[in-house]
């Protein structure tokens, strides 16, 4: 379905306290810019009509904000709207998922270590480790092996609420140039500092996804990605409890720190590369 343009503002206007408003009502938009425009967007006609008439209350100065009705399958309803608008979130839940199971049926390793970030052998008992040349799909592959229940439990949460704000508000094109540099980045920043072939999740991509949309928030509130603070603050608190050692001590395995790290910093970067060049467009 076609999303359908509801509001279009002047580039000054800010629409951060409208569209706050909205995700508190559950309703899935996005807001672009076009020719020095602003263009706020709904994926169905129900929601427009009701957004077009609030967003009328909003800036006739009432304080009692109105509330949008949604169907009686509110939940149902509301989730199936988001799905049709993140075709790459779900996609890449869906190859996570495809992941799990790929470590948990491959008692071999055949299939596994096709899509390692290197190729590995067993020789004797020990793993026997090889860069390979012109596989260069293994430099993003490793996202989608996930070694545990809770391994894979955590990251399609993280990922299902990051990657939505970032594909319903900024696209799919964005969101999959994002994941495929923050992938890669994490991988190599993982392998560099384990030269070890058995690594992968999509941490160090949620990672990225947490860093991207703080720094771009900060940068460009008028189209935040409103991603809660204390979500920030969790996020960075785990980061830091993995660093020290804390889930290898309570018996949850090693975790990819360095993907943390380089992910995380990737998407600051990115974050702060966007939203200046957002900004510069802006003001011309």
């Amino acid at each position: 379905m076609a999303e359908i343009i509801v509001v279009e503002a002047p580039i000054e206007d800010n629409l951060k306290d409208f569209s706050q408003y909205l995700w508190q009502q559950k309703v899935p938009h996005r807001i672009i810019e076009n020719n020095n425009r602003q263009l706020l967007m709904v994926g169905s006609e129900s929601d427009a009509k009701q957004v077009a008439q609030a967003f009328r209350h909003f800036r006739s100065g009432n304080e009692k904000p109105i509330e949008i009705e949604r169907p009686v399958n509110d939940g149902l309803g509301t989730l199936w709207q988001q799905i049709k608008h993140v075709p790459v979130t779900l996609g890449l839940l869906l190859l996570s998922i495809a992941g799990f199971f790929v470590v948990y049926l491959d008692t071999d390793y055949e299939i596994i270590k096709l899509l390692t970030f290197s190729e590995f052998t067993q020789v004797s008992g020990r793993v026997m480790y090889r860069l390979p040349t012109g596989e260069y799909w293994r430099l993003i592959t490793p996202i989608f092996l996930h070694f545990s229940i809770l391994h894979i439990v955590f990251n399609t949460l993280w990922l299902w609420d990051l990657g939505r704000r970032v594909e319903l508000l900024q696209g799919s094109v964005r969101m999959i140039s994002l994941v495929l540099l923050m992938g890669v980045g994490s991988n190599i920043t993982q392998y560099f500092f384990t030269e070890s072939a058995i690594f992968g999740g999509m941490s160090g991509v949620i990672y990225g996804l947490l860093g991207y949309g703080w720094i771009w928030s900060y940068l460009r509130p008028d189209q935040s990605l409103q991603i809660p603070k204390a979500v920030i603050i969790f996020m960075l608190a785990w980061l830091v409890i993995c660093l020290v050692g804390f889930t290898t001590l309570i018996g949850a395995g090693n975790v990819a720190n360095a993907a943390h790290i380089g992910g995380l910093i990737m998407g600051m970067v990115l974050g702060f590369g966007a939203g200046k060049i957002a900004g510069n467009s802006s003001a011309e």
